[in-house]
């Protein structure tokens, strides 16, 4: 049976790690998502909460979103030591996927790792995503926020996911060309996106 892997990647609030959790389960083989932070911490000697923090920051090339104490090897006046911490945590975990993906069937769900896996054969990149209206609707009964404000809140997200992956790969996160399949989780259900992708395992193997 060939070993196959599935980048699972979501729009903000598409119910792409219930899928993906639910997936793992079905097929009998592991999930990886906190656990990708954990390794990457263990082997760099990172706080976790740094790799989580920069998670959930807006990215850019031209302004570095980053006090100077965050920064990896910086030493004056050698600016050519400096590391942005971003980068350091971006490399640790991909260092880790590699290593979690080893020689085994399995389903990662992390930013980026299309990217991180994209000269794996056995890859196979999933983009979940949801109709705006779902999103904000379950956005608005997570947090208690009106709808107004769970716009404004989603739209935010989505600039950061935006950031992020485009600081990392130079591509948009909703490109096309960087996956196998794109499901829409609102109208075809968690169930049926679950049933789909273990349709597609069983067909492979």
């Amino acid at each position: 049976m060939e070993n196959i892997i599935f980048t699972i990647l979501e729009e903000e609030n598409s119910n792409g790690k219930i899928i993906a959790e639910k997936l793992s389960k079905e097929l009998n083989i592991p999930f990886y998502d906190k656990e990708i932070i954990e390794l990457a911490s263990k082997n760099s000697n990172i706080s976790k909460n740094v790799f989580y923090t920069i998670d959930d920051w807006k990215l850019s090339k031209i302004i570095a979103p980053f006090p100077a104490d965050f920064c990896i090897g910086f030493s004056l006046p050698y600016l050519t030591d400096f590391v942005p911490i971003q980068d350091k945590v971006f490399f640790e975990k991909s260092k880790a996927i590699k290593q979690l993906v080893e020689n085994k069937s399995c389903i990662i769900f992390c930013k980026c790792s299309n990217y991180i896996l994209k000269d794996y054969k056995n890859c196979i990149n999933i983009l979940i995503y949801s109709n705006d209206e779902e999103r904000i609707k379950n956005i608005s009964d997570k947090l208690n926020l009106s709808l107004k404000d769970s716009k404004k809140f989603l739209k935010k997200q989505d600039k950061k996911l935006l950031s992020y992956y485009g600081y990392f790969t130079g591509e948009n996160w909703d490109n096309k060309k960087c996956y196998d399949l794109f499901l829409n989780s609102s109208s075809l259900c968690i169930k049926n996106c679950v049933y789909i992708l273990k349709s597609l395992y069983n067909s492979i193997n």
